[in-house]
């Protein structure tokens, strides 16, 4: 079988594709973990490193998603060409999600002190990102203008961070012996 490189459309949109699955994956991750999961981060504190620390190494967790939404990215130009839409983009990144996340937590789970709550915390959190990455990807990889697309999806990303941390400081801030 000869390898049929992706149709030009494509690579020019690779870019602000992944880039746009990023962001969505990272506002999905902070919104999630957060803001909605935040008293689970609390009640399970005594397995994670100090809050202090945990926020140094957010760099990395964040370098992780941009590999994780570059593959995800090129899988989907790769296996779906130009039949690209939001629906497969979805379906894939979920696809994707359940594999990554379900072996990632079990893998750590096998090695590190972990609550068994994260068994399903983090496939479900990962899942929901990856499923958003994927759609949003596959949205502007079809777009003839994908890095207005891009824009859209940056400009709404912004908004819904901060509404997430208006949400996170109103109702439910950390208590005061917990603030940096």
């Amino acid at each position: 079988m000869e390898y049929e490189h992706p149709p030009r459309v494509m690579r020019r949109a690779f870019l602000p594709a992944l880039m746009a699955g990023w962001c969505v994956y990272l506002l999905l991750d902070f919104l999630t973990h957060a803001v909605f999961l935040a008293s689970w981060w609390e009640r399970t504190e005594s397995y994670w490193l100090p809050p202090l620390e945990l926020f140094r190494r957010i760099p990395f967790g964040y370098a992780s998603f941009a590999i994780y939404c570059a593959a995800l990215t090129w899988l989907l130009v790769r296996l779906n060409g130009e039949r690209l839409d939001i629906r497969r983009g979805l379906r894939f990144g979920a696809a994707a999600g359940l594999v990554s996340g379900v072996a990632g937590v079990l893998g750590a789970f096998s090695a590190f002190s972990m609550p068994v709550s994260a068994l399903v915390v983090w496939p479900v959190s990962v899942v929901v990102a990856s499923s958003a990455a994927g759609a949003v990807a596959a949205w502007v990889l079809a777009a003839e203008r994908p890095w207005r697309r891009f824009g859209l999806i940056l400009a709404v990303a912004v908004v819904l961070f901060i509404a997430g941390v208006v949400i996170q400081n109103v109702f439910f801030p950390p208590p005061e012996d917990r603030l940096f």
